[in-house]
């Protein structure tokens, strides 16, 4: 999977769990969607597992695909 598509894999899995419905049911944003997606790469880059500098470095990229969204 490119850093492209785990960007957008990772957005659209938070993207529901940051909206709620307000009076007139309408979807309200109520958590910044790519902030949730950039907190759990952060804590992916954080646990320092990364043997080669090849996964660090593609979790960088998803980092700033999200970002980029």
């Amino acid at each position: 999977m490119t850093p492209q598509e785990k960007a957008k894999q990772l957005y659209n899995k938070f993207n529901p769990h940051c909206l709620v419905k307000n009076f007139y049911g309408d979807d309200v944003e109520v958590a910044s969607t790519k902030q949730c997606a950039l907190i759990a790469v952060d804590e992916i880059l954080n646990v320092g597992f990364m043997d080669t500098n090849d996964l660090y470095d593609y979790w960088q990229e998803v980092k700033q695909e999200i970002k980029n969204l």
